[in-house]
């Protein structure tokens, strides 16, 4: 997950001029909700919106997170779903919160999100001190717990409610991408083989949004952190290869010209932390971290 400037991009004109169909909805849901009562057994059906994702909304939401989805990511190729932030149909922590269905048309809530972040799935978990057996074990079978967004929306003190759509009084657990820095709060474990989401810190305030955020999102589900894996592979094996030449080139006598050389290599590398690039801010945290490393090495040090 990576901060993008939702003002990077106008809002779509189907929901700031707003089009008929998003009018019509509108409409239609304030009628609806306003004799909704949520504590009938079962639950009634929430409201059906189908306006929020028009063709408009689905580009725009392409150009401003470079076709990859927000939470993850991961390149979304033709699987793009159009998510609400604040879910419109209800929320899992709350059963008596109708959702937050007055916010279904608004662009400030609307993410683009994959399938895997979005939808409560089966997935396997990966934790820091999952083995590559197990890795290999726990594929042989389907997972009978299912992790994933849907509904969740776990806040910390007074939540907002259609009646007040006080949203400055609400203080989420999850993560923006659009309004926090996900560099400030998530991190990533390289203490075992796998590339593993963390908390940046142990500050509670950190740690409980960092968590909440790769629970709630699924963020080390298997299949998400074999991909990431690959690229953490590539990072390893260039880091390994960098070192090497400069220990040889130490043998034999490094230069300032040597030193620059192998530098431009470490940039070569920061190639793969473009923005449209595939979990640019875990390469991000890897390269800065070497070149931290580097700084400090006893040969360099010596220069």
């Amino acid at each position: 997950m990576r901060y993008v400037n939702r003002k990077d991009i106008a809002e779509p004109d189907s929901l700031s001029k707003p089009s008929a169909a998003v009018k019509d909805e509108k409409d239609a849901a304030e009628l609806f909700y306003a004799t909704f009562d949520p504590t009938q057994s079962p639950r009634p059906a929430a409201f059906t919106f189908k306006a929020y994702k028009s063709y408009d909304v689905q580009h725009a939401l392409r150009q401003l997170f470079l076709a990859k989805c927000a939470y993850c990511e991961s390149h979304l190729g033709d699987s793009l779903e159009v998510e609400h932030f604040r879910p419109k149909g209800g929320v899992t922590e709350d059963p008596l919160h109708f959702g937050y269905w007055w916010l279904a048309h608004s662009w400030e809530n609307l993410l683009p999100a994959c399938p895997g972040c979005n939808k409560n799935l089966c997935h396997h978990l990966v934790t820091e001190h999952t083995t590559e057996e197990e890795f290999k074990a726990a594929q042989l079978k389907k997972s009978k717990s299912s992790y994933g967004k849907a509904n969740q929306f776990p806040v910390s003190g007074k939540r907002a409610t259609d009646t007040t759509h006080r949203l400055k009084d609400e203080a989420p657990d999850l993560l923006d991408p659009t309004v926090d820095d996900p560099a400030s709060f998530l991190g990533w474990s390289r203490a075992g083989h796998f590339s593993v989401a963390i908390a940046k810190s142990s500050t509670a305030n950190v740690a409980n949004r960092a968590l909440a955020t790769i629970n709630v999102f699924a963020l080390n589900r298997a299949s998400l952190v074999r991909t990431r894996t690959e690229v953490l592979t590539e990072l390893r094996f260039q880091r390994v290869e960098i070192l090497s030449e400069l220990e040889e080139e130490l043998a034999q006598g490094i230069s300032a010209a040597r030193i620059a050389r192998i530098m431009r290599r470490v940039e070569v590398m920061r190639r793969m932390q473009q923005p449209e690039k595939r979990y640019s801010m875990l390469v991000q945290e890897f390269i800065d971290d070497f070149v931290a490393e580097l700084s400090t090495h006893p040969g360099l040090a010596a220069i």
